[in-house]
Order: C-alpha cells, then sequence, then structure tokens
C-alpha cells in the first residue's frame, strides 16, 4: 500500500472520529484489519496482554483525561478554545509567543492504527517512542507541518495526537496514557 493510500484513509478515519461518530470507528476498524493480511489479526491476538479487554472508546473522554488547562501549561502558552467535552477526541488550541499552536489527542479502535502501522514501513511509521503503551511512533506529518504521534495498545485502544511541536505533543501523549484505565 503506498503513503498516499494510507494518509487517504487514516484522514478520513480521523475525520470520523473528530466528528464524534460513535458507530463508524468501530465499524470500519474491523474492515481495515481484514482487508489485511491474516497475519494481522494473528499478530494483534499474540502481543495482547492476556485478560486485556478492549476498552470503550465511547466512554474515553479526551478533553477530561487530558483537560484544557492542563494541555496550555504543557503547551506553554494561553489556552485561546474551550473545546466540546465529551468525546474521545480533544482539540487544543494555545497561543504560544505570539503564534498560535494546535494539539489534539484522538482515542480510536486499535485495528485501525494496527491496520495502519502494518501497511507502513520502518521509515514511514517515524521514530519509536518508547514507554507508550505496546509501541508508539512519531513523525512530521505530510501536510500542514508538525508532528503527529501513534501509540497501540494492542486489542484495547490506539492513540493519535498531532501537534505544532514535538515536545509537548509527546508530553500530552505521555499524560493520556498514564490516565486511561
Amino acid at each position: 500500500m503506498n503513503m498516499r493510500s494510507v494518509i487517504g484513509v487514516t484522514v478520513l478515519l480521523m475525520g470520523v472520529v473528530a466528528c464524534g461518530g460513535k458507530s463508524t470507528p468501530e465499524q470500519a476498524a474491523p474492515a481495515a484489519a481484514a482487508a489485511q493480511a491474516p497475519t494481522l489479526a494473528e499478530k494483534d491476538t499474540a502481543s495482547a496482554p492476556a485478560g486485556a479487554p478492549a476498552l470503550d472508546i465511547a466512554g474515553l473522554k479526551a478533553c477530561e483525561i487530558v483537560t484544557p488547562q492542563e494541555a496550555a501549561t504543557i503547551i506553554g502558552g494561553k489556552l485561546l478554545n474551550e473545546p466540546p467535552a465529551g468525546f474521545s477526541n480533544c482539540g487544543y488550541v494555545v497561543e504560544v509567543g505570539g503564534t498560535t499552536e494546535s494539539y489534539r489527542i484522538s482515542f480510536a479502535a486499535p485495528a485501525m492504527y494496527a491496520a495502519m502501522l502494518e501497511a507502513q514501513s520502518d521509515a514511514e511509521r517515524g521514530t519509536p517512542v518508547a514507554g507508550l503503551w505496546d509501541e508508539a511512533y512519531v513523525h512530521p506529518r505530510a501536510m500542514g507541518g508538525g508532528y503527529s504521534l501513534v501509540a497501540l495498545q494492542h486489542d484495547r485502544l490506539g492513540l493519535e495526537v498531532w501537534g505544532d511541536r514535538q515536545e509537548p505533543l509527546l508530553e500530552l501523549a505521555r499524560l493520556a496514557v498514564s490516565r486511561v484505565p
């Protein structure tokens, strides 16, 4: 699968998640996983911690897991928006030194991220980040600049954090991972 296709599928699925849809990401994730070779499902099952149940993504409220004020403090600026609460994703817009920076935390079905990572080469995944669940990678975003981090807890949960600067993005991801049950 070429990088353009992976980006297109990822953008489409993340757009659905960002709109607060509940059923579509869960329905799309199994379809994405089914499109992959059977080894993907075997790999995810084999690497999952024994007895770790999948999480109810709709029950994760990203703006409660990392509050807007905590995000502004980590990013080092003044919060410019009050993101709507109650969704599995949260966007933070912050003024930093006279410029505007944007960050987003989004939780999704793990199969979607597992399929994406399986389809990517090592270079496309980016730089591995230790200590964030089973596997995590950070890389520069292809469009719009900034960075994207994907963390995967096999068969339980996927996390993506987007942002303008890498260091605050990593800190937001660490805080989110530390607070997920």
